[in-house]
């Protein structure tokens, strides 16, 4: 077994531990999380795959349409985070809605406190394998990989950042702060939303260090800071996506306040 296949059985483990035990807490029905947390690893990985297929395809479509089998090779890997969240998304509001009926934001705010611990051991995984890797640097703590997987690293003779060190420290703060979020929660959804605003800008601000293949840019200028690539293309949309939720779900709870306030007001007039 291979350190990337160790961290993705230990991320999964534990944070399908977490959700279930904050599911618990939410009484929610075991059988049914547990479920709900097996077909999203799998739809997760689908979903990572197929994101790094297409991407890597767009990046150079002359190219892989003249040497499609070399496309399988990037089946093979981890894929994208974002190509699995994206399609898991989908599916959570299917499965969620259609057997969690009454708890849905209940789910979504416990299901990202364990994608984060998930994501923090994931990116172990990938500074294990040499993947996800940074640009060329200077900086004291810069890193060599000899090997990208069983291949030879791309940057094996040259100090790069280690941006997944940088994300991973930046989810596990992302991590406790959800979970004493959580806990001093005043509505639900409010979680969720500071997932995506979190992970939005941790994501878009990695992204600038990044310099692994695949990554696909709508706009490619002379530097980092001139360029916007697919992901933070993606971590712009959860970012606006976040904070739209966020002013929605806290509207409907400061609407049920004054509701509830109205309503005892009649009964202790009465």
């Amino acid at each position: 077994m291979n350190a990337y296949l160790f961290f993705d059985i230990v991320k999964f483990i534990i944070g399908s531990t977490i959700i279930l035990i904050l599911s618990r807490k939410g009484k929610l029905e075991f059988i049914k999380i547990s479920n709900y947390l097996v077909f999203g690893a799998i739809i997760g990985i689908l979903g990572a795959k197929m994101y790094s297929v297409i991407f890597t395809f767009l990046s150079s479509p002359g190219f892989y349409v003249e040497n499609p089998g070399l496309l399988w090779n990037h089946f093979n890997t981890g894929g994208a985070y974002y190509g699995g969240f994206l399609l898991v998304v989908f599916y959570s509001i299917i499965y969620v809605k259609k057997f969690l009926k009454k708890n849905f934001w209940t789910m979504f705010d416990i299901t990202v406190i364990g994608l984060a611990i998930d994501q923090m051991f994931g990116r172990i995984g990938c500074f294990a394998a040499g993947c996800c890797y940074g640009k060329p640097t200077s900086i004291p703590w810069g890193v060599k990989f000899h090997f990208l997987d069983s291949r030879p690293h791309p940057f094996s003779n040259t100090y790069i950042h280690p941006t997944q060190i940088y994300e991973c420290i930046l989810n596990l703060c992302n991590f406790f702060f959800l979970f004493l979020m959580w806990k001093k929660r005043k509505y639900e959804g409010k979680v969720f939303s500071f997932y995506l605003i979190n992970y939005g800008f941790i994501r878009f601000f990695i992204e600038y260090l990044r310099n692994d293949d695949g990554r696909g840019y709508l706009i490619r200028g002379s530097s980092a800071l001139t360029s916007l690539s697919y992901p933070q293309i993606i971590s712009l949309i959860l970012i606006i996506t976040g904070i739209i939720i966020l002013k929605k779900r806290k509207g409907i709870e400061r609407a049920k306040s004054i509701l509830q306030q109205n309503v005892y007001g009649k009964q202790d007039n009465g």
